[in-house]
Parts: structure tokens; C-alpha cells; sequence
């Protein structure tokens, strides 16, 4: 289960939810994930059967069974009553998976935050984790995959930013994230074909080279680029990125700095793409 900060989903969101009861009009779902009036296990919302599909539904269970989870988007929410209308038809294939995916990070989130409570020496509850880390870093990002990843990636710097953390906690909490989080990344890797029949041709192919490394200016594990020496005249180049598209423009970047500077140094190049 997702923990949320409030009771209720906002109107527009997209959530996840649990089919919990199909009848001939109506889906009942359990929002697991907002705590709903007090009278309520769950929060609980209704997607009446015009926004089930964009075509005619025959039988609803041909679409939904019990205890599925499917990702909706709020239409309607009525607080005071605990009334939560849904829609299925409103969500796409790029909605759908966006939410699934968040919802993995969000699990592993509060996982982190679990594994903090547990921790030897640490003396704090899951709600005082929550006050204390997780929902001062959570309101500093968007989705829960950017939380998890800049906990990874800048962790000590983001936490020494939070006030009335002691340090033992502090401590832990680094720990935990590091031996838990592992960030998956894209590479592109090639053959890098450099010739320069100058005189000092070996001089201005080093130079070409260190005009390539500098494309990335700061690079991390998560993105950088490499070059390996193989053997006269081909190195091997390789660029790491969480984003394929952001891989795809560092490999284009790259390839217009070679071509501008071993124009320039009155060589040539060719890159072969594995």
C-alpha cells in the first residue's frame, strides 16, 4: 500500500485501484492508497458504467474482475461524503503505465522508510518517518521515482537540507538507500573510428578526444560517457543515461563536436554503432 498525505485523491488524478464489487451499473473500487472518512478502511470509489469504455459494454465483468488492479482518473470528489467518482475510459495506454510505474516507486518509498523503523539503534515509528523524511522529501518532487533516484544520486546533500533530523537517523537512512536503490540506466555503445595524417596527427587526435569526454560537462554514474582505447585507429565509446531519448542527444551532441573539430584539425572519423 501507498501511503498519501491526504485523505482523498485530487480531481484529474490518475490512481490506482482495487475492483472490489461489479455490479450491472456500477464498479466499486478501494482507493488502498488515501485512508478515506474515518468510518472507512479505505477510501472507496464508484466508476458508473458510461466511463468504463468509450464503446458499448455489454457485461461489465468481460472488462474488470474482483480484486483487479486498474489505474483511473478522478472525476468527481465530494470529501464530506467520501464520494469518489472514476473513470476507466479516461485513461491511456502512456497514463496507464506512467501510474504503474509509479506505484512501484512509491512501494519501494515507503519501503526505505519501513526498513528505517527496523533499523538496529533506531528508535522511531513509521509516522515519524513519514514527518520527519518522508514527506519533506516527497513535496520537494513530482513523481516518487525522482524522490527515490535524488535520494540515490544526492542523498547526504538532500537530507542536510531537512531540519531536526538527528544524525544517527540520518546515518541510517544513507545506508538503507544505498544498499537498496540501484538506479537502471540506457547505454549506446560504438566503435570509434579516428584518423589524422598530420604531422602531428596523434596530438590532435588526444585533442579530439578530450573535446568528446567534455560533452558532458559533469558527468555521474547515471550519465556519462566513456572512451576506451581498443587499438589504432578505434576506441570504444559508450554513453550511459536513465533516459534513452537524453542518451540519443548525448550521441548526437557527440557526433557534431567530432565533425566540427576533426574538420577543423584536417582529419576524419566515423562512428560504428554496435
Amino acid at each position: 500500500m501507498v501511503k498519501n498525505r491526504l485523505p482523498f485523491p485530487r480531481e484529474g488524478a490518475f490512481i490506482m485501484g482495487r475492483v472490489v464489487d461489479i455490479q450491472h451499473q456500477y464498479i466499486y473500487v478501494d482507493l488502498t492508497d488515501f485512508d478515506g472518512l474515518p468510518s472507512e478502511e479505505y477510501a472507496r470509489g464508484m466508476i458508473h458504467i458510461s466511463e468504463i469504455s468509450s464503446r458499448w459494454v455489454k457485461n461489465i465483468r468481460s472488462i474488470v474482475r474482483i480484486n483487479q488492479r486498474i489505474v483511473l482518473r478522478v472525476v468527481k470528489v465530494v470529501p464530506d461524503k467520501g464520494q469518489i467518482d472514476l473513470s476507466l475510459r479516461r485513461v491511456n495506454s502512456a497514463q496507464k503505465a506512467l501510474i504503474v510505474k509509479e506505484h512501484k516507486y512509491a512501494n519501494k518509498y515507503e519501503n526505505l522508510l519501513q526498513f528505517l523503523t527496523e533499523a538496529e539503534d533506531i528508535n522511531i515509528s513509521m509516522k515519524e518517518a513519514y514527518e520527519l523524511i518522508g514527506w519533506p522529501i516527497k513535496e520537494q518532487f513530482d513523481f516518487y521515482q525522482e524522490a527515490v533516484e535524488a535520494l540515490k544520486e544526492e542523498g547526504k546533500e538532500i537530507l542536510d537540507d531537512l531540519e531536526n533530523i538527528p544524525e544517527d537517523v540520518k546515518q541510517a537512512f544513507l545506508k538503507i538507500v544505498d544498499e537498496n536503490v540501484e538506479i537502471s540506466t540506457v547505454n549506446i555503445i560504438g566503435k570509434l573510428k579516428l584518423i589524422n595524417t598530420s604531422g602531428d596527427g596523434i596530438e590532435k587526435i588526444k585533442d579530439t578526444l578530450n573535446e568528446v569526454i567534455n560533452v558532458i560537462e559533469t558527468p555521474t554514474d547515471t550519465r556519462k560517457l566513456t572512451l576506451s582505447y581498443i587499438g589504432a585507429p578505434f576506441y570504444r565509446l559508450e554513453i550511459v543515461s536513465k533516459d534513452y531519448l537524453d542518451a540519443e542527444n548525448i550521441l548526437s551532441n557527440t557526433l557534431e563536436v567530432l565533425e566540427k573539430v576533426t574538420l577543423q584539425n584536417n582529419g576524419n572519423f566515423e562512428f560504428i554503432r554496435d
